[in-house]
């Protein structure tokens, strides 16, 4: 059995930063490793007044508590989720005035994050440049069709929350990628998250409600009050759920001979973001979960899998999709090597943001022989056996590059993926790693 160990999530990574920022005095991050964007990312906390220095696999945090400087003018050269929490540190001081400056497609985001996922009055607006100011509100917490919140926008609300001193009240039927809730209850924040099931039943009544088609509904109730001061803890960020579906999709449809399996130890476990080893299965994969623990407050396992019988084409609803987003091109994979059709449709209400990743999937994919349609909200794939290798464009999508990178050490003939150099600084070293694990079978 061949062991590899991810790097950290890169999403809790920003996270823990951002806390280490929050919390009066020192933090200790264990077993960590930096990326390109985890350090640009520290480097303009610096400048919020977080200190840090690594020393051997331990990365130390100084921060500054909840009275943290807001520079007025703030760099969004950022993918959304850390973009989205930098404004969240500025949305404290609602006197200032900011200014964001960068690239017109950074602007854009930048624009975007502002206006869907806090109250802001544009000032003025110029191709390089957007002057803002928040507003003393929080936008409303919205539902989307399965009943969530969006991750992005209940991670805004509730750091706005938090900084600005207030409280605030969320409900949903479906929490999603909820690592951040989990995060600020174990950094001390005063924070309850409650499950309420409505009509109170015990676990019998409820089997015999569902066996009569009868929906009963839950909901699970997120209520954060004023905090003044939040006390630091040492913290572990688990493994990298989407760099473990790179290993998991290379593990059950590459090239691994039956009976050899490839453990992916220490990888995130919440229930919120692992939503692709659950749709893997679905498509009858050989993938478990073979452990799970805590430490410092973050769940995580090992996962364990294997070549077994060739993938069966199902159709995956939005509501498992909606736990997997990232790792859509790893779930596409995996349906042109499996037999029959396979549906991958997300949530209405993200399907426009998705849609050009549908089409660079198809893209690229139909290279392979696999025949692959393209709808509003979706893609919906029939499978072959035996892959093609091809030339393959990543389009400096470091996720697209990793999967295509995963799809080049098992097509048949000759793979060239354009632009893979971005995967390496998203993910350090995971190439040389898959090509280990590949190896295996030879």
């Amino acid at each position: 059995m061949a062991e590899f160990l991810m790097n950290p999530d890169r999403e809790m990574v920003e996270q823990a930063l951002v806390m280490g920022l929050l919390v009066n005095g020192r933090t200790v991050l264990e077993d960590f490793v930096w990326t390109d964007r985890s350090l640009r990312f520290a480097k303009v906390l610096g400048e919020f007044g977080l200190r840090f220095e690594q020393k051997g696999h331990q990365l130390v945090l100084d921060g500054t508590g909840l009275q943290y400087k807001c520079p007025t003018f703030l760099s969004v050269s950022f993918e959304a989720h850390p973009l989205s929490l930098l404004l969240g540190l500025a949305s404290r001081d609602i006197d200032t005035i900011y200014t964001v400056a960068g690239s017109t497609e950074s602007l854009a985001l930048a624009k975007k994050i502002l206006t869907e996922y806090f109250c802001v009055k544009i000032e003025s607006e110029s191709s390089d440049s957007i002057v803002f100011q928040f507003l003393d509100k929080m936008p409303e917490a919205k539902l989307t069709p399965v009943g969530n919140v969006p991750y992005l926008l209940k991670n805004a609300i509730l750091l706005n929350a938090l900084v600005s001193g207030k409280s605030v009240v969320i409900e949903e039927r479906q929490p999603i990628r909820d690592q951040w809730s989990e995060m600020f209850l174990y950094f001390g924040v005063p924070m309850t998250l409650d499950k309420d099931t409505g009509e109170v039943m015990d676990e019998l009544a409820r089997r015999m409600a569902k066996a009569k088609g009868i929906k009963v509904e839950s909901k699970v109730v997120t209520h954060l009050q004023e905090a003044k001061v939040l006390t630091s803890h040492d913290y572990f960020v688990p493994g990298d759920t989407t760099e473990a579906a790179a290993f998991a999709t290379l593990g059950v449809i590459g090239p691994l001979p039956k009976d050899n399996r490839i453990l992916l130890k220490n990888v995130g476990t919440n229930t919120g973001r692992s939503g692709f080893f659950s749709a893997l299965k679905r498509m009858g994969a050989d993938v478990e979960f073979t452990s799970r623990r805590e430490r410092y407050g973050s769940a995580f396992g090992n996962i364990e899998a294997k070549r077994g019988k060739r993938l069966q084409g199902r159709r995956l609803s939005p509501e498992i999709l909606s736990n997997s987003l990232e790792e859509y091109p790893f779930l596409a994979l995996a349906a042109c090597a499996a037999d029959g059709e396979t549906i991958l449709r997300v949530p209405e209400c993200l399907s426009e943001g998705m849609h050009p990743l549908f089409e660079r999937l198809a893209e690229n994919l139909r290279k392979t022989g696999a025949e692959i349609g393209v709808y509003e909200e979706g893609l919906v794939i029939r499978g072959k056996e035996e892959l093609d290798a091809g030339t393959f464009d990543c389009n400096g999508d470091p996720i697209l590059g990793l999967m295509l990178f995963v799809l080049s050490l098992f097509a048949t003939g000759v793979t060239t993926v354009e632009g893979i150099e971005c995967v390496e600084a998203a993910f350090p070293g995971v190439c040389e790693k898959l090509k280990s694990a590949a190896a295996v079978a030879e």
